[in-house]
């Protein structure tokens, strides 16, 4: 194959840097204040995101805009903090991408109605150690509300969703669950609920997930990465640092440990993987369980995920803060385009190269030999611009800042 049919492939294959997702998570409340979103924007026409994860079904289970479901509003299971209309225009005027991000079992709302409340031993509503009922995901009553739901944000205009809680309760005293209706392992009706909504809307589905999901099936959680995989377009691993045991991934510096956790669980999730299942992993945005805090703290985060090919990164910060985490998104995109750019010139010199070779052949091959002289001639400058390999990470460290 010529080097000019190999760059017009790439050029047309190669992932475009503006492909790449960086986004923000915004609450209910921060979205609700139209000051904010303007923040907001104005960071997405500046170039630091080009991506909003927005709540439209809380971690208590209500609607966060103004529904027309029978059910939520019998439920009074709905705030008006959202003015959806509004939200969808703007993003839509500055492309951006917005995705609704849909609390599914846990919910004190739906936990009232009828038999869909997960129960304990005594036959009462069970709750959580935060006070926050659950919902029984074998229930197909809370299957259909779930995806009536995602239809009608659909019907709004909503593109893309990420689903949390999409699992059953692992905090609180688990042991006094009672569940009714069970057929099958906890996954099963988990991927029943996906498969159903898969076969129902257009909308893209994607999954957030435990850490510890993409090394192992969580079976008590019903949550397994790729049996999840076969059924959805994204999934969102939470890699938080915090949330891992200190002695996973252990280095010889926080900033080396945090890289590495992103690498090594974005690649595991891409060999758990479709091909055609993108995988976008959330970073911690927020400063718990961390020696020191700081810009280097979160893109140690993004610059594992990046490397390890993530089809882009979402910050989370529960109150929305990202103070310290758009520079990051910045020197991110910044380190994507010119590695980017660096690829398309390293093929462009090829192609001229091989042009050289068919005209003037003399010429072609000193250049090859003057090339290959300064190759193999000692370098003490030379530098490895690539993170180490595992087996001697520990012994050789790369510069924090070096580019792909």
């Amino acid at each position: 194959m010529s080097h000019c049919v190999i760059f017009a492939l790439y050029t047309i294959f190669s992932i475009s840097p503006d492909s790449i997702i960086f986004g923000v998570y915004l609450n209910p409340y921060q979205a609700s204040k139209k000051s904010f979103l303007e923040e907001i924007f104005r960071a997405a026409e500046s170039g630091y995101i080009n991506t909003v994860v927005v709540d439209l079904k809380s971690d208590y289970g209500y609607l966060c805009y103004d529904t027309e479901i029978p059910l939520a509003k019998e439920l009074k299971a709905y705030k008006r903090y959202i003015d959806l209309e509004y939200l969808i225009k703007r993003c839509e005027e500055l492309h951006i991408k917005l995705i609704g991000r849909i609390v599914c079992f846990r919910d004190n709302y739906l936990a009232k109605y009828e038999d869909c409340a997960i129960r304990d031993l005594n036959g009462e509503i069970w709750y959580d150690k935060t006070g926050t009922a659950w919902v029984n995901p074998y229930n197909k009553k809370v299957h259909q509300y779930l995806i009536s739901i995602i239809k009608e944000l659909e019907k709004k205009g909503i593109k893309s969703v990420a689903l949390d809680y999409v699992r059953f309760p692992t905090d609180g005293d688990i042991g006094r669950i009672r569940l009714n209706n069970v057929k099958g392992e906890r996954y099963k009706p988990i991927i029943e609920f996906l498969q159903n909504l898969k076969d129902t809307t257009d909308i893209e589905i994607g999954v957030c997930i435990f850490g510890y999901a993409v090394w192992y099936d969580l079976k008590t959680e019903g949550q397994e990465v790729s049996r999840f995989a076969k059924v959805v377009d994204v999934i969102y691993p939470m890699l938080y640092p915090s949330h891992f045991h200190p002695s996973f991934k252990k280095e010889i510096s926080e900033y080396w440990r945090n890289y590495w956790i992103y690498f090594d669980s974005v690649e595991e999730s891409f060999k758990k993987s479709p091909l055609s299942v993108k995988i976008i992993p959330f970073v911690q945005g927020f400063d718990l369980y961390c020696e020191r805090f700081d810009e280097g703290y979160i893109f140690s985060q993004i610059f594992g995920a990046l490397n390890a090919d993530a089809d882009g990164v979402l910050i989370w910060h529960a109150a929305s803060n990202y103070t310290t985490s758009l520079p990051c998104l910045t020197r991110a995109n910044n380190l994507i385009r010119s590695r980017y750019a660096q690829n398309i010139l390293s093929i462009r010199r090829r192609v001229l190269l091989h042009q050289y070779q068919e005209i003037m052949p003399s010429l072609s091959l000193s250049l090859r030999k003057n090339q290959k002289k300064i190759q193999t001639s000692p370098n003490p400058d030379n530098r490895s611009d690539n993170p180490p390999s595992k087996r001697i990470r520990i012994k050789m460290i790369p510069d924090q800042i070096s580019p792909w």
